[in-house]
């Protein structure tokens, strides 16, 4: 690997050229941006009240100043460049167009990109946009917000239909990059100028759908690969390579920094603010990976690029008029990045194979050494052929990528081409560029000015026809047949003169004499002037005929024919001259022509939409608005012509339908209330509102779709009088609304009045409902638990007489537990923490032993959520005190059995102690709901007259009831056997039943049970 050549620092660039990209609506402390729009100066020109080129630019100036940068004319989108992020664009601004008219929103690209995209799904008809402007007006930045529009606007729900989708969208984004690196640099002008033109074809589905797409591209700018004006720069790519590479493609093309390539250098420019060339290296590698190209081919790609770098600094040394190369380890390394032997590139570059033919026969054979310019010259060619086919192969690869099979559909084409550009010293890259930009001049004349009077012709309206410059005249100077044009001439002097390039040009500048007639054309010494539509421009002669020819030598060819770089070879597989064709290869000129003229024949099938660029200034100054450059671009541009031509009387015009549904208010005859009654046809409606105006006939005329509003004053008017119809209507409004409000005032007064008496009512019967309420709850607190236990009794057991006279209520806690300490002291610590639910005295059968009969002993019962404990008071040294008698957890108690007799005897089962307890209490029915609700006894409630039962474990005993009518009060125990005298039957109803008819839930008309 050579050593890099040293070379002194680069010079610090002008500012940078940047539009506006992404964004959102602005800062929340700012007006909306739709807003702003609509408060500096006109958004369509065509209402300009003074038609002069000073009044369009003062319009443009006012809006500039503002942050605004577009501006319509008509259907044509005016777009001065900001140099400056604005805050203008976004998904949230597209979608604010989408669907959107021209009118309803002020102008932008996004707009015109809608227009396009909504023509081509509603009308089938294809599309193209032509974005035409001097170099630095940005032009590039605009064709990239198309596709972002595109891209953002275009939707599918079916699964299969979204991946494609998304694909061809992501490919449609992804060769910006792409192809910007490799075909834009900075040049004076513009730190992004695209050096190549390209029209961008999408093709959709009858629906919308993109598919695919297809790329021309036009006369890439080779010579940049070798020359720079000073303070432009080389292909952006060659920079990004060098600072982005990765430190393994450092080491395999030798890379170092852009200041060690001569090729890089030539501009004294490697840097520029505002480019990171880093980012954009990554950004370019990632939109290869999408587009589909290999690593493989990715690498090849870069060891090209490498060689290209390299191969310029490869040097020739003079003598004897021989130049031969100085430095061989440069040449070997630049021939091992080719795949070729080293020594034959050196012949290449040092010796040219010249052979004379005599007819048909072959001639001699003469090897020719080359002086110093023309080894020089053969190198460049190289770098020059290598680097345009590799451009060639990316742009039919991003082809390969879009490429579809759906047949009849509709497409959308976006024009991005290379601005009109005068420099001080112009050659024949200009020629070409601003050739092209003379045929999209002819083509606007065409589509705008021309078709706006045929339109008026169309749709019979009366006018005076406005005079234009068409700039035919320009055209046929460059590329007619007959009379020759400049193209031609150069053509034909490169056929017939075979010698040195000074001979060529001097041939070339003599036989230019033809061109004298045309008034667009004059010679000066050694080089001619033609007057553009944009201005003058003096072109030297000198390198015109050499780079017209646009052929590498055959030893050159030869030389990549030998080459083992797979890569290197199919590139060039289809550029290798002929020996037995006899035809001339063509010239550069005649595929600019030929290129120019189908894109023409390609626009002319599609209906255009138009954005003309603009520059503010030449320094690339956001605050600056230059005054007399921009009169000079509107000058050249047209646009007062366009505007006289849109106005030629009729400043706006719009078709039936859109006019009634805008201006029905204005007539009597077509509104009522802000509502439309008309009912006739829309022509005999927009002639009623016309007739309703309040200025003459003359200030509008009706044609065969559309009607056409002469003056913008007359516009102003309808739109004044639709703004006052509006104000009319909220006068009369307010007028009753204050009435209303009067009496809306009288009415509240009442009904304020009628509302206290109801909120006084209201207050009074809330307090006696509650306090019934309260009452009801004191009386009967567990009323619906009586209600619940009641079914298990009812037809079961012997009813006590005095629960007849009412239902007995349900109190829980009669003994107020928790304010007799004696008890909970009793009941152990736990029960401090335990809720209370029932309470009261009971009877417990106690078995003091053997030969001991069993009897009855006091007992306090107090049920908590937990457990049933029982306390008793014993004697114990003549002081009396309270002693847990037994505590059964509630859960334990599974099984509860009575008599069928009216006594108050309950037995409580516990299974898992082996020890039950027989209780008499008079509240056993209120004992038996609480266990059934808090506990596991549920409905197990049983009636016997027999009930055995374990005294202790292991140990049964049984006790027996008997009816004994000598018993007068209460049951009597003895001897294990209840006495009791006999109670009403068992299916007895209290008295306050019957009066209601009161029936317990699934019981049917059973009564109450006792106690």
């Amino acid at each position: 690997q050579p050593r890099a050549a040293a070379v002194g620092p680069p010079v610090a660039p002008p500012p940078p050229l940047v539009l506006a990209t992404m964004g959102g609506w602005g800062n929340n402390d700012q007006p909306a941006w739709k807003d702003v729009m609509s408060q500096s100066g006109l958004d369509d020109m065509t209402l300009l009240s003074k038609l002069t080129n000073e009044q369009i630019m003062q319009n443009l100036k006012e809006r500039f100043e503002n942050g605004i940068i577009y501006t319509n004319i008509g259907d044509v989108l005016i777009s001065v460049n900001p140099y400056q992020w604005l805050q203008i664009f976004g998904s949230e601004i597209i979608q604010s167009y989408v669907g959107k008219a021209r009118i309803e929103l002020p102008p932008h690209i996004y707009g015109v990109a809608e227009q396009a995209y909504r023509a081509m799904v509603l009308d089938k008809e294809n599309q193209c946009i032509l974005i035409t402007g001097e170099s630095g007006a940005g032009k590039t930045e605009a064709a990239k917000k198309v596709m972002e529009y595109i891209s953002e606007v275009c939707s599918s729900e079916d699964e299969g239909s979204a991946k494609r989708l998304n694909h061809v969208k992501n490919i449609i984004l992804e060769t910006n990059p792409l192809l910007e690196a490799f075909g834009n640099a900075k040049t004076l002008r513009n730190n992004n100028s695209s050096r190549f033109g390209k029209y961008f074809e999408i093709h959709f589905t009858q629906g919308g759908m993109p598919v695919g797409g297809n790329i021309i591209n036009y006369l890439l700018e080779k010579s940049r690969v070798i020359m720079q004006l000073d303070g432009e720069r080389n292909f952006h790519v060659f920079y990004q390579f060098c600072v982005g590479a990765s430190a393994e493609e450092q080491q395999d093309y030798g890379l170092h920094g852009p200041e060690a390539f001569d090729y890089l250098c030539k501009g004294n420019c490697l840097s520029v603010p505002g480019i990171d060339d880093v980012k954009e290296y990554k950004e370019m590698r990632h939109a290869m990976n999408v587009i589909g190209i290999t690593a493989k081919e990715q690498s090849d790609i870069m060891r090209l690029l490498g060689s290209i770098l390299w191969m310029g600094n490869v040097d020739f040394a003079e003598a004897n008029e021989r130049a031969e190369v100085s430095d061989m380890s440069v040449l070997e390394f630049v021939a091992s990045l080719l795949g070729v032997p080293a020594p034959f590139v050196k012949t290449a570059f040092e010796i040219r194979e010249m052979e004379t033919k005599h007819g048909m026969a072959r001639g001699t054979t003469y090897k020719v050494p080359l002086n110093y310019v023309q080894a020089c010259a053969t190198r460049d060619a190289l770098a020059k052929g290598i680097y345009g086919t590799l451009f060639d192969w990316l742009v039919q690869t991003v082809n390969r990528a879009m490429v579809f099979k759906e047949k009849n559909t509709l497409s959308i084409g976006v024009l991005d081409i290379y601005g009109f550009e005068v420099f001080k010293k112009n050659v024949f890259e200009q020629f070409c560029i601003n050739y092209v930009n003379e045929k999209l001049q002819q083509i606007f004349i065409e589509f705008t000015l021309k078709r706006e009077q045929e339109e008026y012709v169309a749709e019979g309206i009366q006018w005076s026809p406005i005079d234009f410059f068409n700039n035919k005249i320009v055209c046929d100077l460059i590329e007619a047949k007959r009379p020759p044009g400049i193209f031609l001439v150069l053509d034909d002097v490169c056929r017939s003169v075979h010698g040195v390039a000074k001979g060529a040009d001097k041939a070339f500048g003599d036989r230019l004499s033809s061109c004298a007639s045309n008034p667009h054309f004059r010679m000066r010494g050694n080089a001619f002037c033609v007057k553009h539509y944009a201005g003058d421009v003096t072109y030297e002669c000198d390198g015109m005929a050499e780079k017209n020819k646009d052929q590498m030598l055959k030893d050159l060819y030869n030389c990549i024919s030998i080459s083992d770089n797979a890569f290197l070879q199919m590139l060039f597989k289809d550029s290798h001259p002929d020996p037995n064709n006899k035809k001339a290869a063509p010239t550069s000129g005649f595929k600019i022509r030929t290129a120019a003229n189908e894109l023409v024949a390609t626009l002319s099938k599609a209906k255009p939409h138009y954005c003309r660029c603009m520059k503010p200034n030449d320094e690339k100054d956001p605050q600056v608005f230059d005054g007399p450059r921009v009169l000079h671009q509107i000058r050249y541009l047209g646009l007062l012509d366009n505007i006289k031509v849109r106005r030629a009387g009729f400043a706006f015009r719009t078709v039936f339908q859109k006019f009634l549904d805008r201006y029905f208010l204005l007539s009597p005859q077509t509104s009522y209330a802000a509502k439309l009654i008309w009912k006739g046809d829309v022509l005999s409606g927009c002639k009623a509102v016309l007739s309703d105006c309040p200025f003459g006939a003359d200030q509008y005329q009706v044609g065969k779709t559309k009607v056409f509003i002469r003056t913008p004053e007359s516009l102003f008017a309808l739109e004044d009088l639709r703004v006052n119809y509006y104000q009319n209507m909220v006068s009369r409004i307010k007028n009753a609304f204050r009435t209303w409000k009067a009496h809306k005032h009288e009415c509240s007064n009442r009904i304020k009045a009628a509302f206290k008496t109801f909120l006084t009512f209201k207050h009074e019967c809330a307090k006696i409902v509650q306090k019934c309420y309260r009452d009801y709850k004191y009386v009967a607190p567990y009323s619906d638990l009586r209600m619940k236990i009641e079914p298990s009794f009812v037809n079961k057991k012997e009813r006590n007489r005095l629960s007849m006279a009412s239902v007995r209520k349900f109190y829980g806690d009669y003994l107020n537990v928790k304010a007799r300490q004696a008890i909970m002291t009793a009941m152990g610590p736990q029960a401090a923490s335990e809720a209370i639910i029932f309470s009261c005295k009971s009877m417990v059968v106690v078995h003091p032993g053997l030969l001991k009969a069993n009897k009855l002993g006091p007992r306090f019962l107090v049920l908590t959520a937990q457990a049933l404990y029982l306390v008793a008071v014993v004697q114990k040294k003549s002081l009396t005190e309270h002693k847990l008698s037994r505590r059964i957890p509630i859960s334990a108690i599974t099984q509860a059995t009575l008599s069928p007799l009216r006594d108050n005897y309950v037995v409580l089962h516990v299974p898992e102690e082996f020890h039950d307890v027989v209780l008499e209490l008079d509240f056993k029915t209120e004992l038996c709901a609480w266990l059934s609700t808090k506990g596991s006894l549920g409905s197990n409630i049983l009636f016997s007259e027999r009930i055995q039962y374990y005294k202790k474990k292991k140990s049964k005993n049984k006790i027996t009831f008997l009816r004994d009518e000598l018993v007068t009060d209460k049951a009597v125990y003895k001897k294990d056997k209840v006495r009791v005298n006999g109670g009403l039957p068992a299916n007895s109803q209290p008295a306050s039943f019957k009066k209601t008819g009161f029936k317990f839930i699934g019981v049917g008309e059973g009564s109450g049970g006792g106690g």
